[in-house]
């Protein structure tokens, strides 16, 4: 019972230090929003795949309490900021309460583009979260490999979900995704989407995945400038407290 309640002080005292309150209220704020519209979609279209698209993401509004939650404190995981939350809850509420449940993919044409670009530039912050959760106290990391670092982690997220988009438009017409109102031939094999005609599905969802990826990589690399100068500004402000402190004593 010790170790339980030792647990959930710490979840509280991590809420308090990592976010402030108008953070924690919009995670709350999207989940009662996204909640709606799925009762919604329920309401007036109970077939609607995007019931169990959005209802997926809600969960996901979720993630950095319930990894701490499963893997419990001592795990290295346990580590992530809550800030981290903040930053999936911006892609879910782009992506799958604006994007899936009011059919912004469907009335605005370029927002799937959109997303990805914001999605690789996000993916970034994520990144350098995730490079604190492996630091010591007093570790340091030179900015530029910092930036580098994390930049990397977004493009590898990028390429992976493109993968996943790219299979889900080549197989599966209803996924969603840009190729949804095409028809693709689930006994084609992978190789042969290239050669076949410029209105071949297979190299519709091609084109998709590259300009996708093409418009995260835009993404990323503003998002990684941003974070290089953001760094270096910190640390030179914390290097001129330093110096201050220094001269005072």
């Amino acid at each position: 019972m010790d170790k339980i309640k030792n647990f959930f002080l710490g979840e509280i005292k991590a809420l308090k230090e990592d976010l402030n309150i108008v953070e924690y209220i919009s995670w709350w704020l999207l989940r009662f929003f996204m909640v709606g519209v799925i009762i919604y979609m329920k309401i007036n279209d109970p077939e609607n795949i995007n019931i169990y698209l959005v209802t997926l993401n809600i969960v996901a509004t979720f993630t950095i309490p319930l990894v701490r939650l499963i893997l419990f404190p001592k795990k290295l995981i346990c580590r992530l900021s809550y800030r981290t939350q903040t930053m999936l809850n911006i892609l879910i509420c782009l992506g799958s309460l604006c994007g899936q449940g009011l059919s912004f993919n469907h009335k605005i044409s370029n927002w799937d583009k959109f997303l990805h670009l914001l999605a690789g530039a996000v993916v970034v912050f994520i990144g350098n979260e995730l490079i604190n959760v492996f630091l010591k106290k007093d570790d340091k990391i030179p900015v530029l490999v910092r930036s580098f670092a994390a930049a990397g982690f977004s493009y590898a997220a990028v390429v992976i979900w493109e993968l996943v988009e790219f299979f889900a438009d080549y197989y599966w017409a209803g996924s969603c995704n840009q190729a949804y109102n095409i028809t693709p031939d689930p006994d084609m094999l992978f190789f042969k989407i290239f050669g076949l005609g410029v209105q071949n599905e297979g190299q519709f969802a091609v084109f998709d995945t590259n300009v996708d990826m093409l418009l995260a990589f835009i993404g990323n690399i503003f998002a990684s400038i941003v974070l290089a100068v953001y760094l270096h500004k910190k640390e030179q402000k914390k290097a001129q407290l330093v110096e201050k402190q220094a001269v005072t004593v």
